[in-house]
């Protein structure tokens, strides 16, 4: 199973900041269980969207580099995430040599509906590696 969270990046600076969406729509697997007549989006998944969209902004600076996560510094949830709904997710970025941060919440029409801190260990990619890494980071 591939855990592609992020539809499309809408905006982005490398090694700064990151725009993306993700759709949701009433066949998402997960709304069977996560709960059954009140189907939400799981916050660990909002979590990594917001690593995931951080994580494209870093290997568009670093495309020598896999962000891999290593901690998930705080989470917040103020508001469901429901089938249908449409969600922008934001990451502002801060690189440093070994690793990165990335400050992130999720807006759905219009309001902040989750936040999280995450941070990255920089991996380096090997060269019989970088061009499936690279087909993954776009």
């Amino acid at each position: 199973m591939r855990w592609l969270l992020v539809d499309k990046i809408l905006e982005m600076e490398p090694g700064k900041k990151a725009l993306g969406v993700r759709c949701f729509s009433r066949s998402e697997l997960f709304f069977m269980d996560h709960f059954p007549g009140y189907p939400i989006v799981p916050g660990v998944l909002q979590i990594e969207m917001i690593a995931q969209v951080g994580g494209k902004c870093i290997m568009a600076a670093n495309p020598g580099y896999l962000p891999v996560l290593t901690s998930v510094k705080s989470a917040q949830f103020r508001r469901a995430i429901e089938p249908g709904d449409s969600a922008l997710i934001h990451a502002e970025v801060t690189l440093r040599k070994s690793y990165s941060i990335a400050s992130g919440w999720i807006e759905v029409d219009g309001k902040k509906v989750s936040s999280a801190e995450v941070m990255y260990g920089h991996v380096p990619i090997r060269k019989e590696n970088q061009s499936l890494i690279r087909n993954m980071a776009q």
